[in-house]
């Protein structure tokens, strides 16, 4: 998450708040917050079809950070996910089959902002 801190971990954790809500009212059960994926955190791990899918929540770039190489950063360190072992500690134990890249934004405007990504 940008920033770092108190403040900054209170914004992250109520980011993924939001979100798990989101997917459980979806009926996802099956997830896991703060998740290893083949070694890489990751800010939510859920099965649905029998399949696993990363989630990353990108709050944006720090001040001073080209956005342009924030956005190529994130989405290079989604890629390196797929195929990689994930689960057993919410989700169920497989390989990561696709990584979703979560805006922030997204995740404060509400469900209608957020449902196009989980479609």
């Amino acid at each position: 998450m940008a920033g770092s801190g108190p403040s900054a971990h209170h914004r992250g954790q109520d980011l993924a708040d939001r979100l798990q809500r989101f997917l459980t009212g979806r009926g996802i059960t099956d997830l896991e917050r703060a998740a290893l994926v083949g070694g890489h955190p990751v800010d939510l791990v859920f099965t649905d079809t029998g399949e696993n899918t990363a989630v990353l929540i990108d709050p944006g770039p720090r001040p001073g950070e080209d956005p342009a190489r924030h956005l190529r950063l994130v989405h290079a360190r989604g890629d390196l996910l797929t195929g990689l072992p994930s689960g057993g500690r919410g989700a169920k134990a497989c390989p990561v089959s696709r990584t979703v890249r979560v805006p922030a934004w997204r995740i404060l405007a509400g469900e209608t902002a957020l449902a196009p990504l989980f479609d």
